[in-house]
C-alpha cells in the first residue's frame, strides 16, 4: 500500500489507447507527455487497450499483464478482458489516490463511472477529459446513443462530484450544457510535448512559388474532420493547389464518399492519399509544406496545430477550435465553415503569395508556437487539476 508521507501519489489513467499507439490522435499525444512531464512528482499507472484502434493487438507488449514502458507500468487489456469485475480487480490493486479517463463516452469510462457510483470501488477523485467528445459536431454523431446514454448518465448520477478537465472556454460551454448539475469544470490546456522540432532552420523550408501552394490535411481520416465539404466547395480556385492528405482511414464510407468528390475536381486541383505515418515522423513532414488546413467541424485543443505551427506552416483551420484570431497574429486563419467563399479566398491567397512574404508568414508561425510551448502556465494549469483530485483525495 502507498505510504502517502513519502511516496509519489498514484494517479490511475483509464484510457483507450496508449503506447506504442500512434493512430488515436490527440487524446493519446496528451496522456503521453502528461506523463513525460510529471512522471517525477506522479506515480503514474495506465489501462489501456491492447491495439491502436484498429482491432490489431500489439505483438511488443505482454496483453493482460503489466509492462514498462518508459518508466511507466502499463496494463493493456484484451477485448474479453474489458470487463466491470476486471477494471475493478486492476484499480483495487493500483489503489490510486486519483483517477483519470480520456473519454465520456468509451466502455472503460463508463465502467469506470458505474463502479464508482454503485460503490464497488472506493469513493476515488475522478478527473474526466472530454477531449472534444462533447462539441456540436461530435455529438452529431451517433446522436442517438449519445443522447440516450447522457439521459441515463444523469438519472443514475454518474457524473456526480465528478472533476472535468477541459482545454479552453468554448469546451468548458459544451461541457456545463452537457453534464447538467453536478461536479466541477477546470480549464487546462491539453499537454504538449516540451519542445517540436528544435532543429527547425527557417531557410530550408521549401520555397513558395507564386501561382502555387502545397497544403497538408494531417489528422485521423472521418467525418468530423470535414475535408469531402471542403472539396466540394473549391469553385474558383486560381492557380496550382496540391493537398496531400495524411492519417489512418477510420471511416471507409467517408474516404469512398471523398474519393468520388476527387475525381471531379478540375486538373489544377490535386488531391492524394500519402497514408498515414509514426508520430515521430510528424513534424519533418510537417515542414515539407507550405500551409496546413483542416476544416474541422470541431476541436477541443489540436495537438496538430502547434505541431503545424512549430515547423512554419501557417494553418487554414475553421472557427470551431480554441485557436482563433490568427490572421491578426499573422500565423493563419480560422474561417467560419457558413463561408464557404471565405474559404477560397483564402486558399486563392495563399497560392498568390511569393516566397518572400510566405517566409515571413511562416517564421511568425514558428515564433508564435516556440513562446506558447514555453510558457510556464501550460504545465502549472493540469497541475492545478491533479492537485484539486489529490487534496479531494485526502480524509477530511
Amino acid at each position: 500500500m502507498l505510504n502517502k508521507s513519502t511516496e509519489k501519489p498514484i494517479v490511475l489513467i483509464v484510457c483507450n489507447f496508449y503506447l506504442p499507439g500512434y493512430k488515436s490522435g490527440g487524446g493519446l499525444r496528451t496522456i503521453v507527455h502528461m506523463v513525460e512531464r510529471f512522471k517525477e512528482k506522479y506515480d503514474f499507472r495506465l489501462i489501456a487497450r491492447d491495439h491502436d484502434g484498429d482491432n490489431v493487438p500489439y505483438n511488443s507488449v505482454k496483453i493482460n499483464d503489466w509492462n514498462d514502458v518508459d518508466g511507466t507500468k502499463v496494463f493493456y487489456l484484451s477485448k474479453d478482458k474489458v470487463k466491470l469485475s476486471k477494471l475493478r480487480e486492476l484499480i483495487f490493486e493500483v489503489n490510486p489516490q486519483i483517477i483519470y479517463t480520456n473519454s465520456v463516452f468509451s466502455t472503460l469510462t463508463i465502467f469506470l463511472l458505474t463502479l464508482r457510483r454503485l460503490k464497488f470501488i472506493n469513493k476515488i477523485p475522478i478527473i474526466l477529459a472530454p477531449e472534444g467528445e462533447l462539441s456540436d459536431g461530435a455529438l452529431q454523431l451517433k446522436a442517438g446513443k449519445k443522447k440516450a446514454f447522457n439521459a441515463f448518465a444523469k438519472t443514475a448520477g454518474l457524473y456526480r462530484d465528478i472533476i472535468w478537465k477541459v482545454t479552453a472556454e468554448p469546451e468548458k460551454f459544451e461541457t456545463e450544457r452537457f453534464k447538467g448539475s453536478g461536479g466541477e469544470i477546470h480549464i487546462a490546456p491539453n499537454m504538449p510535448s516540451k519542445s517540436i522540432f528544435e532543429d527547425y532552420r527557417q531557410e530550408l523550408k521549401p520555397l513558395k512559388t507564386v501561382g502555387r501552394a502545397k497544403m497538408i490535411f494531417l489528422s485521423r481520416y472521418m467525418r468530423k474532420k470535414n475535408f469531402k465539404w471542403l472539396l466540394e466547395n473549391l469553385q474558383g480556385i486560381e492557380g496550382h493547389l496540391e493537398i496531400d492528405i495524411i492519417g489512418p482511414l477510420e471511416d471507409e464510407k467517408y474516404w469512398a464518399e471523398t474519393q468520388k468528390v476527387i475525381k471531379h475536381l478540375p486538373p489544377n486541383i490535386e488531391v492524394n492519399y500519402r497514408g498515414h505515418i509514426l508520430h515521430e515522423e510528424v513534424p519533418a513532414t510537417l515542414f515539407e509544406y507550405n500551409f496546413f488546413v483542416l476544416p474541422t467541424l470541431g476541436e477541443n485543443f489540436g495537438h496538430v496545430f502547434v505541431e503545424a505551427l512549430a515547423v512554419g506552416c501557417p494553418l487554414l483551420i475553421s472557427d470551431r477550435t480554441p485557436w482563433t484570431n490568427l490572421e491578426s497574429r499573422q500565423i493563419g486563419w480560422d474561417v467560419p465553415l457558413e463561408e464557404s467563399a471565405k474559404w477560397v479566398e483564402k486558399i486563392n491567397y495563399c497560392i498568390s503569395l511569393d516566397n518572400i512574404t510566405y517566409t515571413k508568414l511562416s517564421a511568425n508561425a514558428r515564433s508564435f508556437a516556440a513562446d506558447w510551448l514555453a510558457d510556464p502556465e501550460i504545465e502549472e494549469s493540469t497541475l492545478r487539476v491533479l492537485q484539486i483530485g489529490l487534496k479531494m483525495a485526502q480524509p477530511s
